[in-house]
């Protein structure tokens, strides 16, 4: 009797190791597909991180472009103060201007046709944005012209400002 407890005690013992080993064994992998998972969320946050500072060092808030710019509520004095501020942004950011006319019966209205890169364009349209008083891009039609070997944009806008009443 005493020799079969010995058997019974020598068979646990090597069912407890094996299954101590079994556990490692499956610890290890379960390890190795979190590590791997963890790779690829760190690979995903890097390129994410590269991708916002990338739109970071555009500095651009294309989602403001358009609207009534209420961050500089005033109004310009006259015409020539709006169509000087609104040529200086075209000069600025490089963009060909193409044609500017201005409203029928109103000054505050300018109808304008330029051309240029994607983002000049984009720059040019929030540099409108900072101007000191309400204005707001009415109508806007962009185009791509496809005989361009650079990639140029053409954009039809009505823009429209905030004017004191003479």
């Amino acid at each position: 009797m005493n020799k079969n407890i010995y058997l019974v005690f020598i068979a646990l013992f090597f069912a407890f190791c094996l299954a101590l080993i079994g556990g490692v064994w499956w610890s290890i992998n379960e390890l190795k597909n979190y590590r791997e998972e963890y790779d690829l969320l760190e690979q995903e946050r890097s390129s994410s991180q590269k991708m916002m500072a990338n739109m970071q060092s555009k500095n651009l808030d294309l989602s403001q472009i358009t609207g009534l710019n209420i961050d500089n509520a005033g109004v310009a004095h006259d015409a020539v103060e709006f169509y000087s501020y609104v040529r200086q942004a075209i000069e600025d950011n490089e963009v060909e201007l193409i044609s500017m006319n201005s409203g029928s019966n109103q000054d505050s209205i300018l109808t304008l046709q330029l051309q240029g890169t994607y983002y000049s364009l984009a720059k040019t349209f929030a540099q409108w944005r900072l101007m000191p008083f309400a204005s707001r891009v009415n109508s806007l039609k962009i185009k791509r012209d496809p005989s361009s070997p650079t990639s140029l944009i053409t954009a039809q806008l009505t823009l429209e400002a905030m004017m004191e009443e003479n």
